[in-house]
C-alpha cells in the first residue's frame, strides 16, 4: 500500500520531467504532498487529508503509464473528462497487466467519495467488464457504482483473454504449460486479491489515502467471485453482493455434466422443443401469480410435467418436431429434478421452468471446463469424456479437485465474513435457466445456520437472499440496460447508513417493448398480483 513521504518530492514531479527511478518510487503527486509506494518507506497512517485539484489528477494520470504497482504494470493511463447529462466528473481509466494474462482496469473519479467497488466477471471471463463505455474517446455512458456513488471502479479479466484464442480459458488451461497453471489460479481466486491490491495502489496514487469502504459486486462468475472474494480476503469489503451462483460450484459442475451427458448420448432437445415446452409450461402455470400475463412471476411455483410433451399424448404438439420422446422428456426432467448419489445423497436441486434453449449445449462445456479446473485433464473440454460422466466415481473427483485449487467455496468462512459485522447481499433470478435458484436457496440455509453457530441469533442482520422475478440467467444485474436491479444502492445503504434492505424492485423491458416493474422479494417469498392496479406496476404486487 502507498506511504507519504516528503513534499520537495512531490513538487519536483510537477517542476519537471523526473527520472524513471523517482517515479517508481512516487505514485502519487498534490501540492502539499508527497506519496510514496510502500517499497519507500513511510506510514499510511500519515497520509495527507487534502483533496487534489483536478489539475493534480490530471498530472497524477499522466505519470503513471509504465509505472508497476502491486506487482501489475500500468499499459496506460488515459484522461477522459466530463460529459454533459452522462457525468459530472472527469475519470481516469488506468490499464495494467501481470503475467501470464491478467488484464485489470481501474477507473479514477475526480469527484472521488472514498468508496471502492470491485466487480466480477461471467462464464470463463476473458473480458473486463468496464464500468463505462465510450465513443470517439467520450464517456457515453457510466455505471451507477462511479457515475452515482463516485466509487473508484476496478475489474479484471480473470486471468485468461477471451479474444486470443491462445490465451482464452478454459482451452489455454488444457495446454499443461506453466503460464496454463497460473492462469488457472487467476481464474480460480487469485485475480480477485491482485485486482484489490493493484486498485489500493492506484487510489493511493491519486489520493493518498485508502478507501473509507470497498464493496464487491458480481453476477454468474462474478458472484463465485464475490462469494471468494467474502472467504479470501474478509478485511478489505464492507459489503458484497453475490448473484446468480449456487454457493457451491462442485455440484453446480455435477449437474451440468449429468446435462451435457445426456446431450452427448443424442438425448437432447432442439430449440423449438424448449421454447415449445417453456410455452406450454408459462400457459399451464400464469394465473398462479394473481394475474394472467404472459409471464411467470414465480417460477418455482410453476409444476408443470414435462410428461405432457410426450409425441402421442393429447397435451403434446401434433408437429413431430416440437413433440418429444419418450427420452426428451426425461432429459427436460433431469434439468429439474434433484441429482442425487447412487445411495439417494442430494447433492443438488434442480432448475425451475425456464427456457433451457438460451445455453443449449453450453451446459456441458460448462461443466467440463470447471472438471478441468478440477482435475487438469483436458479429456473433460470434449464431449466423448462428457457423455461418459458418472455422477457417483466422477464428482468426488472433482469436489476434492475445485476445493484444492481455490475455485469453490467454504461456508464457513463466509459466514465468518458475516458474523464479524460486514454484509452480504446474495440473489438470483427465479427462472434462472444455467445455475439453480433452488439450490442457492438450500446453501443459503446451511450460510446461515453456520452464522447462528457463530453466536449471531438473527442472521438477517448480516446476509439475505433475495429472489429476482427474472427468467433467465443473469437478469437484475447492474450492466444489463434492459434488466436490472438496483444493488449498489441496496449494499451501500445497509453498510453505511444501516438500512436493511427488505424488498427491491426489478425493472425490465418486456418482449413486446413494453417497461415493467415487479418487487424483488426476500426468499422464499415472490411477487403476487393483488388484483388491482397497473400491471406493469411493481407498486401493483406484494411479495407473498
Amino acid at each position: 500500500m502507498a506511504t507519504s513521504g516528503t513534499l520537495r518530492g512531490a513538487l519536483a514531479l510537477f517542476r519537471g520531467a523526473p527520472s524513471r527511478a523517482r517515479l517508481a518510487c512516487v505514485s502519487a503527486a498534490a501540492v502539499g504532498a508527497t506519496l510514496l509506494v510502500a517499497a519507500c518507506g513511510g506510514s499510511i497512517h500519515d497520509a495527507p487529508s487534502t483533496t487534489p485539484t483536478v489539475a493534480q489528477l490530471t498530472a497524477t494520470c499522466a505519470a503513471l503509464t509504465g509505472q508497476t504497482l502491486a506487482g501489475v504494470t500500468v499499459t496506460s493511463a488515459t484522461r477522459l473528462e466530463a460529459v454533459a447529462n452522462v457525468t459530472s466528473s472527469g475519470i481516469c481509466k488506468v490499464s495494467g497487466t501481470r503475467a501470464p494474462y491478467l488484464d485489470i482496469e481501474v477507473d479514477v473519479p475526480d469527484n472521488w467519495s472514498g468508496r471502492y467497488w470491485q466487480a466480477g466477471g461471467g462464464g470463463f471471463d476473458g473480458t473486463i467488464p468496464s464500468a463505462f463505455t465510450t465513443t470517439n474517446n467520450a464517456i457515453t455512458a457510466v455505471l451507477s457504482p462511479l457515475s452515482k456513488w463516485a466509487a473508484v471502479y476496478a475489474a479484471s479479466n480473470g486471468g485468461n483473454r477471451a479474444n486470443v484464442p491462445a490465451q482464452a480459458a478454459p482451452a489455454v488451461w488444457a495446454t499443461g504449460t506453466a503460464d496454463a497453471r497460473a492462469s488457472q489460479i487467476d481464474y480460480a481466486y487469485q485475480s480477485v486479491g491482485t485486482t484489490l491490491d493493484f486498485a489500493k495502489a492506484v487510489t493511493n496514487a491519486f489520493f493518498g489515502k485508502p478507501a473509507t469502504h470497498r464493496y464487491f459486486n458480481g453476477c454468474s462468475n462474478g458472484g463465485r467471485e464475490g462469494y471468494i472474494a467474502a472467504q479470501r480476503w474478509p478485511k478489505d469489503f464492507d459489503g458484497i453482493v453475490s448473484g446468480c451462483e449456487t454457493g457451491n460450484m462442485a455440484t453446480q459442475t455435477a449437474f451440468w455434466l449429468t446435462i451435457g451427458q445426456r446431450n452427448a448420448t443424442g438425448n437432447g432437445l432442439s430449440t423449438a422443443q424448449f421454447q415449445g415446452a417453456y410455452a406450454k409450461a408459462v400457459a399451464s402455470c400464469d394465473a398462479q401469480d394473481g394475474v394472467t400475463d404472459g409471464y411467470l412471476e414465480n417460477p418455482a411455483a410453476c409444476r408443470f410435467d414435462a410428461a405432457q410433451l410426450q409425441c402421442g399424448q393429447s397435451t403434446a404438439s401434433a408437429d413431430p418436431a416440437i413433440c418429444l420422446s419418450a427420452a426428451q422428456v426425461q432429459t427436460l426432467k433431469t434439468y429439474q429434478a434433484p441429482l442425487a448419489l447412487a445411495d439417494g445423497t442430494v447433492i443438488y436441486s434442480g432448475l425451475n421452468w425456464s427456457d433451457y434453449s438460451v445455453f443449449g449445449s453450453q451446459y456441458g462445456a460448462l461443466g467440463g471446463g470447471f472438471a478441468l479446473l478440477a482435475t487438469g485433464d483436458p479429456a473433460w473440454l470434449t464431449t466423448t469424456r462428457q457423455g461418459t460422466f458418472d455422477v457417483d466415481t466422477d464428482f468426488p473427483t472433482i469436489q476434492a479437485g475445485l476445493k484444492a485449487i481455490g475455485a469453490d467455496h467454504d461456508l464457513s468462512s463466509i459466514a465468518s465474513f458475516v458474523s464479524s459485522g460486514n454484509k452480504l447481499i446474495s440473489w438470483h433470478d427465479l427462472g434462472d435457466n444455467l445455475l439453480s435458484p433452488n439450490d442457492h436457496v438450500n446453501n443459503e440455509a446451511k450460510l446461515t445456520t453456520l452464522i447462528k453457530g457463530m453466536g449471531v441469533a438473527d442472521p438477517s442482520t448480516g446476509t439475505r437472499l433475495f429472489m429476482v422475478p427474472g427468467n433467465s440467467h443473469a437478469l437484475g444485474q447492474i450492466t444489463n440496460p434492459t434488466a436490472y436491479v438496483d444493488w449498489p444502492s441496496a449494499i451501500i445503504g445497509w453498510v453505511e447508513q444501516g438500512k436493511a434492505p427488505t424488498q427491491l424492485t426489478y425493472t425490465f423491458v418486456t418482449s413486446t417493448g413494453a417497461q415493467r416493474t415487479l418487487p424483488v422479494c426476500q426468499s422464499p417469498l415472490a411477487p403476487h398480483y393483488s388484483g388491482s392496479g397497473d400491471v406493469n406496476a411493481a407498486a401493483s404486487y406484494t411479495c407473498a
